[in-house]
This record gives structure tokens, C-alpha cells and sequence, in this order.
């Protein structure tokens, strides 16, 4: 067989001539470049495999660049003459589905048991951030190196939304072992440790609570709805979504009856200030309307961003976000001697861990508990009374 000095412009001007052609590289004896009468151009090895001359298509030309396709040529062929048949491992590429179908497949099968704001958020990550990466690849080749590589460079710009697409990537994985597409054990997400978080969260001590107290009341004027909305998230350690969403037909006598919140269905205890703010709203209405129509299902937010920011300003509580008022409530109810599991019941926790992350002390409040122990162990050390 004729070899050539196989170089990109050689492979890109020559043609078949209206028959199968193979122009193979004097480099690297086994490897060419072989040109259909269609005009169809694929790079391939040909080499004896178990006894007979076989031909291996590595990938079409334009797909990959000389370079590349010499270097996978020369890897398979030290594969060939270790005994391994490349041509096992193609067939069964063929038939394993690259993540983008399988995807399809995912969502198909998993989407129905999310709640929309789960399959928005799937979508947005499968979208913008894994099916670029990793959409034309067979399932089962992808490696923990990929990920690695992806993770790591997904990391650089934006560490937490690299987080929740690894999270997203690693379920994906675990659901291909479960359903049969690869090996069990070898999903490439383990053993990535995720980037550190920030510990943004804040929580609002009583003189905080009082100039957003009286911030809400100069602004109530402007913006009733955001301002009552506001109150309520405040007083029930509400979610935003929980809270912007309610229907008058959740409003029981003593509690917030909500069907289906981020844990499951939960009753949200009433407070007299909390039950006090309801009666005052419009309404109520019919029991499918709305108790805050203007923002529910994320309709008009911009007003109550609006209004919060402004409160927040006028209240000089620097960079407060909706949220802190959940971490207020938690935070407020412990340092009230509440215990953990009783706060996690009333904030809707499924476990004691992530109650005790709103758990967040007040400095004079540990000052202040500081000094009480201190006092009582020094007058009973000393036969003294203790201070009043």
C-alpha cells in the first residue's frame, strides 16, 4: 500500500476521483486517511485483529485535526498490539447514549415528581452549564478527569452556581448506574469536593428590629402590599415564595396551612402580631385568591425589591437580604430558649442540622450569658450572693 507524508493541506485537497482511496501515513504505519467516492472523508487504522485486517474509523475529518487523529491512531494501535480490540469498545459507544439523550430521557422520567422551580432550575444548569461540557460525549466515557477539568474551570467565575451544577451532574450519574448505563461505583462526580461557601446569612439583633420597624412604617404609605408582605415574613419566618404565595383558603384559625412548600405540606403556627397583620389586609376574598396579589408566583417582584431595598437603607442595615428575616425569626427564637427541634418544626426542617445553621448568636447576647454564668460560679465560690 502507497504511503504519504500526510500533512492538514494534503488531507483537505485530495479526493477520491470517483473511487474508495486511502492515503496512509508514512509517519505512522496503520493510520490514514480514507476518502469515500461520495467525498466523504474519515480518518481510520487499519491493523490485524485477531487474525484479520480490520479497519477502525476514528472520527470523520473536520470533526478532529491531523494531530489529534495521529495521536488517537497511535494509542489505539499500542492497544492493538497488546491484545485489546478497539473495535469492541466503538461498537459499544454505538450503543450507549451521549449525556444530551440521555438527559432527554432524565427529564422524562424524573421531571414529573419535581416541583416547577425544580425543573426550571434543572433546565437552566443542564442548559447553560453540562450539556455544553459534556452533551456529545457517551455516558459511560465520561471521567472523574472531565469533571474535574469542568469543575474546576466552572469554579473560576461563579464557585456556587459550580456547586449546584456538579450537585445536578452527580444525581444524573447516580440515576445511569441505577438504570443500567454504567458500571455501578463509577460515577466521575466522586471525591470532587465542592467550593467552600460563603457564610453570608445575617440575622437582625432587637435595635435592628426596631429601625426596620420603623422603616416599614415611613414606607407603608408608598407600598402597603410589599410593606404587609414584609411584616408577615418577619413575624412567621417564612419563605419569600411561601409568603408571596398564599391564598386566603390557607389562613386557618391558628395557622398557615401550606400545601406544598420546599419540604412537603406543613402548618406554620400563627402568632397574635402575625394573625393581627392578616385581618387587616384586603379581603378576604374568594378562597383562591391571593393574599398579596400583586407579587404571587413571582409576578411584579421589582415593587418589593424596591421597597425592600429602601427600608434597608432607610433602616441602615447595609446589604440585607429577604432570607435574614428567616434567619431572624430562628435566630430570636433560640436565644428565647426555644430548642432546636422546636424551631426546625415551626421553620419546616427536615433535620436538627440545618436548623442549628440559623442558630446564630448575638455577641451582647453571649456577652450577657457570659456574665450570668460568670456571677453564680463566683458567688458560690466565695459564699457571696449572687448579683441582682
Amino acid at each position: 500500500m502507497s504511503a504519504f507524508d500526510l500533512t492538514p493541506r494534503l488531507a483537505r485537497e485530495s479526493t477520491s476521483n470517483g473511487k474508495d482511496t486511502i492515503l496512509f501515513d508514512r509517519a505512522l504505519p496503520g493510520f490514514g486517511l480514507r476518502i469515500h467516492p461520495s467525498g466523504r472523508k474519515v480518518w481510520i487504522v487499519q491493523s490485524r485483529i485477531e487474525g484479520r485486517n480490520r479497519r477502525i474509523v476514528i472520527a470523520r475529518h473536520g470533526e478532529i485535526e491531523l494531530a489529534e487523529a495521529r495521536r488517537r491512531a497511535r494509542d489505539m494501535l499500542a492497544r492493538i498490539r497488546a491484545g485489546d480490540n478497539p473495535a469492541d469498545d466503538i461498537q459499544r459507544e454505538k450503543k450507549t447514549p451521549t449525556l444530551r439523550a440521555f438527559a432527554d430521557e432524565y427529564l422524562r422520567r424524573c421531571e414529573p415528581h419535581w416541583k416547577p422551580s425544580g425543573r426550571r432550575t434543572m433546565r437552566i444548569y443542564l442548559k447553560a452549564r453540562i450539556l455544553p461540557a459534556f452533551g456529545r460525549m457517551p455516558l459511560d466515557a465520561i471521567g472523574p478527569e472531565d469533571v474535574a477539568a469542568w469543575f474546576d474551570a466552572a469554579s473560576k467565575d461563579r464557585p456556587g452556581a459550580a456547586n449546584r451544577a456538579l450537585e445536578i451532574l452527580r444525581a444524573m450519574m447516580n440515576r445511569a448506574e441505577e438504570w443500567g448505563l454504567r458500571e455501578h461505583g463509577t460515577n466521575p462526580c466522586l471525591g470532587i469536593a465542592r467550593n467552600p461557601r460563603n457564610n453570608v446569612a445575617r440575622f437582625l439583633d432587637a435595635d435592628e428590629l426596631a429601625r426596620l420597624g420603623r422603616a416599614l412604617d415611613a414606607n407603608e404609605a408608598r407600598w402597603p402590599e410589599a410593606v404587609a408582605a414584609i411584616r408577615l415574613l418577619a413575624l412567621t419566618g417564612c419563605r419569600r415564595s411561601e409568603v408571596l404565595d398564599l391564598r386566603w383558603r390557607d389562613i386557618g384559625e391558628d395557622t398557615i396551612n401550606l400545601e406544598d412548600s420546599k419540604t412537603g405540606p406543613r402548618a406554620v403556627p400563627l402568632g397574635e402580631a402575625a394573625r393581627a397583620l392578616i385581618e387587616t389586609l384586603p379581603g378576604p376574598g374568594k378562597p383562591e385568591a391571593f393574599l398579596f396579589p400583586s407579587f404571587a408566583h413571582g409576578k411584579g417582584y421589582y415593587p418589593l425589591r424596591e421597597c425592600w431595598r429602601t427600608v434597608c437603607e432607610d433602616a441602615g442595615l447595609g446589604r440585607l437580604r429577604l432570607h435574614d428575616l428567616r434567619h431572624t425569626a430562628a435566630s430570636q427564637a433560640i436565644m428565647a430558649g426555644e430548642n432546636l427541634p422546636l424551631v426546625g418544626k415551626i421553620l419546616g426542617h427536615r433535620r436538627h442540622r440545618t436548623t442549628a445553621g440559623y442558630a446564630h448568636v448575638a455577641d451582647d447576647h453571649l456577652v450577657e450569658a457570659a456574665e450570668k454564668v460568670g456571677n453564680t460560679i463566683a458567688a458560690a465560690m466565695t459564699n457571696r450572693p449572687q448579683p441582682m
